[in-house]
């Protein structure tokens, strides 16, 4: 044999070496997959993992309990979804509501404030009128101040001269009474004188009775005494006026009756101012 054939016989043991070396290293490395995918569950607590087989079942209920889960979610969230969209139409529809009232409400606000400027002016122009008034009322005021004073005093001016007429026409009704009276007195005494051969022009006019009375009442310059006709008073005579020991003038008498008079009171002799009360004689005692 040659060496070429020694080479040979050599590689080939030392190529047989490794391959008895792999194959023990395969064999002890070996895994029973058939044992491993179908080992029953009483190994497990032997410290051994559970089949293959076993984990693919468990893994497989697990699947289909996740699976029925997932259905049940899945409906659920159907169910949610539906109640949602369900929500969101009512919460759209409220809105589309809320929105047309308030579009509605911005109008109101608008018109509102539309009034409200309107209003405003209107008050304003208002408020220059009523300035405007104001002053002419307050002037009218002052026209029926003045007015006013002066009907008051044309009121108390009428007052007064209704009064002095209505004294007047005292005056002048008991002017006419006596004069009728006088006249019927006259009459009487020129029969009487008449009859006695007298004739009345013959009387002195100046006698004068003496008597005394007092005051009833007083207005102005005129007064009315209690000394009438049958006291003997007649129209012209002058009567004085006196209070206790105090002169107070001299009256003329411009009217008469049977039971009083009224006189005239003589600026002249005036001394005091006459009241209801004081005293008045035909002529004074010395």
């Amino acid at each position: 044999m040659n060496i070429i054939g020694k080479i040979f016989v050599f590689a080939v043991f030392v190529m047989s070496l490794v391959f008895m070396s792999f194959a023990i290293a395969l064999f002890s490395t070996h895994t029973n997959w058939r044992e491993e995918i179908t080992r029953p569950a009483d190994q497990v607590q032997a410290g051994k993992p559970l089949g293959y087989k076993l984990q693919l079942d468990e893994a497989k209920k697990e699947r289909e309990t996740l699976t029925a889960e997932i259905a049940k979610l899945t409906a659920e969230v159907a169910a949610s979804e539906a109640a949602r969209d369900q929500i969101v139409a009512k919460i759209q529809t409220a809105l589309g509501e809320k929105d047309k009232e308030l579009q509605a409400l911005r109008k109101a606000k608008d018109a509102r404030e539309d009034e409200r400027e309107n209003a405003q002016t209107e008050l304003a122009m208002t408020r220059t009128e009523l300035e405007k008034a104001t002053k002419t009322v307050e002037g009218l005021r002052d026209d029926i101040r003045g007015m006013q004073a002066k009907v008051d005093e044309q009121v108390t001016r009428t007052a007064k001269l209704a009064g002095e007429l209505h004294e007047k026409e005292s005056f002048l009704e008991i002017a006419t009474e006596r004069k009728a009276q006088l006249e019927k007195q006259v009459a009487n005494a020129r029969l009487l004188l008449k009859q006695h051969g007298l004739a009345i022009e013959s009387m002195p006019r100046d006698h004068v009775p003496t008597a005394g009375g007092v005051v009833t009442a007083v207005a102005d310059d005129s007064i009315e005494v209690t000394l009438g006709g049958d006291d003997g008073v007649q129209m012209g005579h002058f009567l004085e006026v006196y209070r206790d020991d105090e002169y107070l003038g001299r009256v003329q008498v411009i009217s008469v009756k049977p039971d009083r008079s009224v006189g005239r009171v003589i600026r002249e002799f005036k001394r005091g101012d006459i009241q209801p009360g004081d005293r008045v004689a035909t002529r004074l005692k010395a």
